[in-house]
């Protein structure tokens, strides 16, 4: 017998039951679920009189098609449910066949958030009726090495040269760095405790000025504010206090998570401008966190390269057609490309390339196929939008940028670039009341 993966023995065990089900129109609903070791288990919800043998010969089919990863296990729920079937269907997924009778649940060990999506950002901001905040924008990208806390920092900059105030959060915090980059002063002091301390103490948090630091300087802000709140102190503790945060989404309704407290009181006790994250490259889980819909904008960096591509097509189809697939509107982006060759002649084809791939990848994996009701969603319409999701921005190697010692020497080249300055336009042009200056 042929060797049968996990993943190939799951995509076989859901058109089977599809098969099945069209033929059996007395069994109402079910439930395919795959627990942590991939194994596959089945509850069938059927009428009364019909709950004998409902399940006849389906067990068979299940082993035929799922081999080694079937596991025998398939309840019938005739009467009155267990509270842990109705849990079960309230957990899975619709299937895109089938959804008023199949449903699909995988159990995973780590990185819940990637499969749970917030259906909007935590508040309302401008440009929204009745706001309640300023925006929170993600700052992502698949690999590392694209400038994008560079990027974050230009775009904080530029924000508090115009006397705003902005919060910035190193979310990566496997492999922190923003916190340094914009550091308190010239000697590079940052705060004591940062982002790992606030959510793992959130139940009983310390004073909220214990976990930012103001960089203040003059030469870097100008007349406004950034605060920092770094990853945390890079010590011989740090790695046991990052072992211990738990990223996974809420576990029952109306549950918060300590992120989504954390970003509501710096809202609310610091008053900010903006709010902007730095998050963690790859499928990680602080990435899985931050994309998962609490933002109300992700700038998102890709190069080139197809293993770049393969990353932000993941990305793009879970903030993009993904949510269509649910009835719910796409999560906002903007796309950067990043590292275009200072050559003009280099750049030019390097920009036409991505510039299509871009169009092709948010076609089949972002826009919706058609015109929808609502305008709120983006369609296949938007194709020729200058400003679209698929519009990409490109951003040029910069030797300078790559090497430097403090952010005041290369804050204003950041402050003044044309490029970054076309960025912080299209990132402030989501937002009515910031294009409006």
């Amino acid at each position: 017998m042929t060797y049968k993966h996990m993943d190939e023995a799951w995509l076989s065990a859901v058109a089977c039951l599809r098969t099945w089900l069209a033929g059996n129109a007395g069994v109402a609903r079910v439930v395919l679920a795959a627990d942590l070791f991939g194994r596959l288990r089945v509850i069938l919800w059927v009428s009364g009189e019909a709950s004998e043998g409902a399940g006849s010969g389906l067990a068979k089919l299940l082993q035929d098609a799922a081999g080694r990863w079937w596991s025998g296990d398939l309840w019938v729920v005739g009467g009155e449910e267990e509270p842990l079937h109705a849990l079960a269907w309230r957990d899975a997924t619709p299937d895109q066949d089938l959804p008023e009778r199949l449903r699909l649940l995988e159990r995973h060990r780590n990185r819940g958030a990637w499969f749970v999506d917030s259906s909007e950002p935590l508040w309302r901001t401008r440009g929204q009726d009745n706001p309640e905040g300023c925006p929170i924008i993600v700052f992502y990208s698949f690999k590392g090495g694209v400038g994008r806390s560079t990027a974050l920092a230009a775009f904080a900059i530029k924000r508090a040269r115009r006397g705003e105030r902005v919060v910035v959060m190193d979310f990566d915090l496997d492999a922190p760095g923003i916190g340094v980059l914009l550091a308190a002063d010239e000697q590079g002091r940052t705060a004591q405790w940062g982002v790992v301390d606030f959510l793992l103490e959130r139940e009983a948090p310390g004073p909220l000025s214990d976990y930012y630091h103001p960089c203040r300087r003059p030469e870097v802000v100008g007349s406004g504010e950034l605060l920092v709140f770094p990853a945390g102190r890079l010590d011989s503790a740090y790695a046991g206090k990052l072992a211990r945060v738990d990223l996974e989404p809420p576990r029952s309704p109306g549950e918060t998570s300590a992120l989504h407290l954390s970003l509501k009181s710096i809202r609310d006790d610091l008053e900010p401008d903006w709010i902007l994250l730095d998050a963690r490259t790859g499928l990680s889980e602080p990435a899985g966190t931050l994309l998962s819909g609490l933002a109300h904008l992700h700038v998102l960096f890709g190069s080139q390269s197809e293993q770049s591509w393969l990353g932000l097509r993941v990305i793009i189809e879970r903030l993009g057609s993904r949510a269509v697939a649910q009835d719910r509107l796409q999560s906002d982006c903007v796309l950067v490309q990043a590292m275009v060759p200072a050559d003009i002649e280099a750049a030019k084809q390097a920009t036409s390339s991505f510039e299509t791939r871009s169009r092709d990848e948010f076609s089949d994996h972002f826009y919706a196929d058609s015109p929808a009701d609502d305008d709120r969603f983006w369609d296949l319409r938007d194709l020729d939008t200058e400003d679209a999701p698929h519009v990409p921005l490109p951003l040029s190697y910069e030797l300078k940028l790559a090497h430097f010692r403090d952010v005041a020497d290369v804050a204003d080249l950041l402050a003044d670039s044309t490029e970054y300055d076309r960025l912080a336009e299209r990132i402030a042009g989501r937002f009515v009341e910031a294009s409006n200056e």
